[in-house]
């Protein structure tokens, strides 16, 4: 009887240690995640320069969302969100700065169903997720401020 009350002990030890360190790497994916939030944000000055990285940023879209865009104005770009889980869909917006409104923010923001779980933690597609958001935010100011290189890719 006692040895089935240590057996019971190192599957709770081990369980315990196991939640930890889940919990341990799902902080440090967070934090890479906040780090790629930065490099999805550019802001851009007059008319003509934001027009050109509006259309920059809704190619980018159009190229890395598993779903197509569902809506696009002067302020926000948005993709549809998938059936199933697992699959990134994006969405952008562009926020006028000043007065005189020449100037803007433009930001776009990844997501992925399943991606978190009823807690806030991570969930079972967590992993798979957060990688490929960090590596769509990562990239998102470079293609923008790269010059355009070929046809527009518009898959909207």
């Amino acid at each position: 009887m006692w040895k089935g009350n240590i057996g019971t002990v190192l599957l709770l030890g081990l369980a315990a240690c196991a939640s930890d360190a889940r919990w341990k790497q799902f902080e440090q994916t967070e934090s890479a995640l906040m780090k790629a939030r930065e490099f999805a944000f550019i802001d851009c000055s007059g008319n003509d320069e934001c027009a050109q990285r509006w259309i920059r940023t809704r190619q980018y879209i159009a190229r890395h969302s598993a779903t197509r865009i569902r809506r696009a104005d002067d302020a926000n770009i948005e993709t549809g969100r998938p059936l199933e889980a697992g699959v990134v869909y994006l969405w952008a917006t562009r926020t006028p700065v000043g007065p005189d409104g020449e100037r803007a923010h433009i930001r776009l923001k990844g997501m992925c169903k399943g991606m978190y779980g009823m807690d806030g933690g991570p969930g079972l597609l967590y992993a798979q997720c957060a990688e490929q958001i960090r590596s769509i935010e990562m990239n998102f100011r470079s293609f923008v401020l790269a010059p355009n290189e070929g046809p527009a890719d518009d898959a909207a």
